[in-house]
Formats: C-alpha cells, structure tokens, sequence
C-alpha cells in the first residue's frame, strides 16, 4: 500500500503538476474555444516582419530549450495600426517576456497565449517597430501524453512557430474534422476564400510568413551538431557548448526550423553551391543518392526556373517519430524512415528517396521564391509545381520510358482518393489543400502538359513566372496566373481546351484498349490493328458524372514489353506516336518492322484515366 501510494503520487506530481494532463477530448475543446475567441481575428491586418534575430539554445540532455529574439516589423497594412496581436499557439513552449517600444498589453490570455499590445499613438503606414522575446520549453518528469518529439536526446527538430510568437491569428491548426466541428458548435467546415476574392491576395498560404532577413544562432552540447537556414558565419565550442550563427543572404520566409544531433556529415561543392547531408553515422545507406539527386536537381531548376538563391543547400536527418521531407530555406529536414533507411537496391522499383529529394529541392523555387496567396489553388502553385519540378529530374533521369511508373502510382492514388472527400472534390486550380489532388492528380496533368505543349516552352513561361514574383509580398499571385500561363502555349483550339479540362474542370478520361491483333504483310512488316474504345466525362464535387465529346491526340503505341514493369525502358518501344482518339470504338493500325508483343492507348497512363490497368494488351496473331 506504501509503494502503491507513493508511485502514484509520484506520477500524479508528474503527470498533473509539472506537466498537463490533457485527454484527447480536451484538447479538442480547448481547440473549439480557441477558435471561437480569436478566429475572428483573422480578417484583421497585421504588420509584416522584416527582420529576425533570433539565440536558440538547446540542452538535448534535459529535454530544454530557451529562445530570445527580436522582431523588426513594418506597418504595411495601408492604414494606421492601434493593436498588434501576439501569439504562441504551441502549448509546449511557453512565452515570456515581451517588450513592444511605444506599446503596452491590454489583454493576456495566458492559458491560450494569446495577447493584445495597444500603441500609444498608432503605428503610422510605413513605419517600422521592434518586438523582443523569451520563450522555454522543458520537459521534466513523466508524461501521460504527447510526449514532446520535437527536443530530444539526439534529433532535436523545431520549427520557428513552435518556439516564436507570431503575429496575427489564422486559420492553421484548428480542427479540421467535420462531426467534431458540429459537437463543438462550429461550422462544418474551414474552407479557403474562393479563388474570386481578391483580397485574400494579401496573405500567402505558408502561415502567412512574411519575407524576412535573418541572423539566427543556434547552440547546443558540444557533442552536436547545431543547424539553422542561413549561411554559416561562426562556429565556436566553449565550456561544453557548440554554437553556430547562421546569416541569411537572400531573403527567406519566417518559416524554418533549427536542428541539432550527433550528425555526420557528407558533402559536395557544385557551381558554388555546397550540397551536405547531415545524418546518423549509422544511416548512411543512401545518403550518395541523396546528394546525387541534390546535384541533378539543382542543375535542372537552375538552367530551366532560374538563379537558386543561396550557396548551400543541406538535407537533415530527423528520427521516425514522423514520416515526411519538409523544404525550408534552403534546408530540408527529411525523416529517417522514409529516406535513410529506405532500401532502394532494387533498380526496378520507384526510386522514392532521389523523387522526394528532388521535390522539396522543387520548394527552394516554388514555395521560398514564389509563394501562392492563401486561398482556393494556393497550393496547386507550391505542391503542384514541386511535383512537376521532381517529375521533369526523373524523367532525365530514368528517361521517358521508364516515368509510367511514377504517372501510374500518382493515377491509383488519386482514384482512390477522390472518393473519400467528405466535402467535395474541386479542380486543380480550386484546390482546397487536398493533397490527393495538388500531389496526385497535379503530377498527371503537369506531366501530359509538358509533354503536349512542350517541356522547353513550359518551362521558359514557369521561368517567367518566377521573376515576376520571386521574393514578391502582397498581393500574392493566384493559381489562375499559373492557368493563364498555360493557356498562352496553346497552339490550337484543343490544346487549349485540355488545358482547362485539365486545370479548371475535373475531367475523367476512360481509355481501353479492346484489343489487338497483328499479322505479316508480305514485305515482312507486321500491321498491328488496335480496338479502343474511349470516353471523356465532366464530374462535379460529390462525382456526379456528364459525358463529354472526346477530340484529342492521344499516344498509341506497340512495344516489346508491357510498359511500366521490371525493366521496360526505351528498347521496348517499337513504336509510339500521337494518333486523333474521339468518343466511342474506333480502330488504329500501326505498321512496324517488328513483331510486337503489347500495344495500347496512353500507354504511359499520362491522362486522368478511370482505370489505368486496361489501356494495354497483349498482341494476338490473325
């Protein structure tokens, strides 16, 4: 009874006193409440950071973390501003001391962190302000939940907002689930602005993060390697501690994360740009192909998006509490189960690790040189492109041949997706941050529009795209300036109509081909004739279906293998060539040298097509 007594009032000091007890519906309630006192904020205009210094010291051994800084900002709302509203929506960090010259606290919501300064006079339109700092996060004893991952032993891993206050309320973090929305008294959903309403050009869909200057140091045990986005200027260690200071020279969102771990490190230098991979010295399976699709990649962005705006470039390994890659300025922390472990012996198989490397090599152009505003397609400008960006590096890659692979895995994804969205599915330039549409269906279409409106054309209007808006501030562009870039390549009426089937309609595609059957003509050719029958529908938000005429340029093709599978590649290809497909059963004939074994319409399934499996078949004799 003694031992029974005294564990639990040692783990209810603990689990009640030192740290917060929350079960799941709590938290749920306290996100409901939250969002009922302040989501209405939102709406409010808020200077605009343009300056951030910022001390993180990590202590991995205690599980502690101390931050300072200090905030210059711009009053660029276009009016005089009264209040300035401060918040630190990350219930493990707690904020301390704030200091605002010329601005006093008028409302503390210490619970929720939330405060209100009020100027004295108010901030004059142009004029600029500093705010200064403190915040801690520690965790001590036992936890019955939410065990923080994000200070460890070893992979320490924060981003800025879970640390530094922000200014301004949105809508990131709120719940998101419908029924629970309806429990809490909410409305059912949180939608984006429409893709109409101009004014939500004035915030960019990344938290909102303003373009900034940068002068971030990071210190940590002297065992460990500290790292922030930045060119590194100083690197001491003294009494134990390591400390880096990190300098931006270019500008960056305030949106970045700071790392610390017993890193090892690999690098190479490429046209003045330093590639390293920070990682566990047990890791280091695919850290070469990591730095080869680095190497790849860059070269791509550069020679066909334009300049890359820093002299580093650096993966780092975090551990597996999480499975994912995220792009910050210049530095992208990757998490070990989905990259360093990954077993990518096999040469037949997707190459993942090189893909999602070079994607969030991608968000170094799209997502921290042009940002989309915060609404309806906002993240067909930052996911749909990165994805296009990896594509375009496979394709060079492996070759034309072999990117059925990665288009077929993209077609079940979304197809299996699509119909599970609980409120309704839009198209690409209405994208409501769901990623089965921006990842999936997005690498599709980006995919068959470069392949019909030309990859070098593509790219020289992306390329222009980006100057017109790289480091750009309010208003932010529109998914519809990326549209209207497509729809300046379309040569004829039907380019012009796939493009907006493509990226305003949602459009279904039923490609199959029936069958196919070859025979010897008497020069020794063989006539292969394929049956297809195709269809083309318009569908709404719930999936509501309407036929559609169908007139395009389609690829057809006859091969020696079945393309996509084991180790298919450009000798398999007899012959593959656009032929004019229209609605309903039609017959193709294709004259080769040789004899094929497989023919099919869309044979590298590049169209939005219901079912991908049956646009192949084996050839017949006759």
């Amino acid at each position: 009874m003694i031992a029974t007594a005294a564990s639990g009032a040692y783990l209810y000091h603990d689990m009640n006193v030192i740290n917060r007890y929350r079960t799941t519906q709590d938290g749920e309630a306290r996100l409901a409440a939250y969002e009922k006192k302040y989501l209405e904020y939102a709406v409010l205009k808020q200077p605009s950071v343009i300056d951030m210094r910022l001390n993180v010291a990590l202590y991995p051994d205690q599980r502690r973390m101390q931050a300072s800084g200090t905030y210059v900002f711009v009053n660029d709302t276009g009016a005089p501003l009264s209040d300035l509203h401060v918040r630190l929506m990350n219930d493990q960090t707690r904020l301390g001391k704030v200091v605002i010259p010329g601005a006093r606290l008028v409302m503390d919501d210490g619970d929720m962190q939330y405060r209100i300064y009020r100027f004295a006079t108010p901030l004059a339109p142009g004029a600029r302000g500093t705010m200064t700092f403190e915040a801690t996060r520690w965790q001590r004893g036992l936890v019955a939940n939410n065990d923080d991952t994000r200070v460890v032993g070893n992979g320490s891993f924060l981003q800025n907002s879970e640390f530094a206050p922000q200014f301004g309320m949105d809508r990131n973090g709120m719940l998101q689930d419908r029924a629970k929305r309806r429990k809490y008294g909410l409305t059912p959903e949180l939608r984006p602005a429409k893709l109409e309403d101009r004014s939500a050009q004035a915030r960019n869909l990344i938290n909102d993060a303003p373009w900034v200057r940068s002068d971030i140091t990071v210190s940590t045990v002297a065992g460990q390697v500290p790292v922030a986005p930045g060119r590194k200027v100083a690197d001491t260690t003294t009494d134990g501690r390591r400390t880096a200071r990190f300098v931006s020279m270019a500008p960056i969102l305030a949106f970045f994360s700071v790392q610390s771990a017993a890193y090892a490190e690999r690098s190479r230098t490429v046209d003045g740009t330093v590639l390293t991979v920070f990682y566990d010295p047990q890791h280091a399976f695919n850290v070469d192909r990591m730095l080869d699709a680095m190497q790849r990649s860059l070269a791509y962005y550069r020679a066909n998006f334009g300049p890359y705006q820093f002299d580093y470039a650096r993966i780092l390994e975090f551990p597996g509490y999480a499975s994912y890659a995220q792009a910050f300025a210049g530095t992208i922390p990757y998490s070990e189960r989905i990259g360093f472990v990954a077993d990518t012996r096999d040469p037949d198989k997707i190459d993942y690790v090189s893909y999602v490397t070079a994607h969030e090599l991608g968000h170094q152009y799209w997502g921290h040189q042009l940002v989309g505003a915060d609404m309806q397609g906002g993240t067909m400008l930052v996911e749909t492109m990165a994805q296009y960006s990896a594509l375009m590096v496979m394709k060079h890659q492996y070759g034309d041949d072999k990117i059925r692979r990665f288009l077929k895995y993209e077609l079940d994804s979304y197809l299996r997706s699509r119909g599970g969205d609980v409120v309704e599915e839009m198209p690409l330039d209405r994208v409501e941050n769901q990623g089965y549409i921006h990842y999936r269906k997005g690498s599709l279409v980006m995919y068959l529009l470069q392949d019909r409106l030309g990859e070098a054309r593509v790219n020289a209007m992306l390329r222009g795209l980006l100057a017109r808006y790289r480091f750009k501030g309010r208003p932010f562009p529109r998914s519809l300036d990326l549209v209207d870039g497509f729809l300046s390549l379309a040569r004829t009426p039907a380019e012009r109509q796939l493009v907006l089937d493509l990226l305003d309609r949602i459009t279904v595609y039923d490609l199959k081909t029936t069958g196919a059957a070859t025979r010897t003509l008497p020069d020794g050719s063989f006539e292969t004739i394929l049956t297809i029958d195709a269809a083309k529908a318009y569908a709404n938000g719930t999936g509501v279906e309407k036929p559609a005429p169908l007139a395009d340029t389609i690829d057809v093709g006859v091969f020696d293998q079945r393309p996509g599978l084991g180790s298919f590649a450009a000798k398999d290809v007899i012959s593959k060539e656009r032929r004019p497909i229209v609605s309903g059963v039609q017959t193709v004939r294709i004259v080769t040298r040789k004899k094929p074994a497989f023919a099919g319409v869309d044979p590298y399934n590049m169209y939005v097509d219901r079912n991908g499996d049956d646009n192949v078949v084996a050839v017949t004799s006759r």
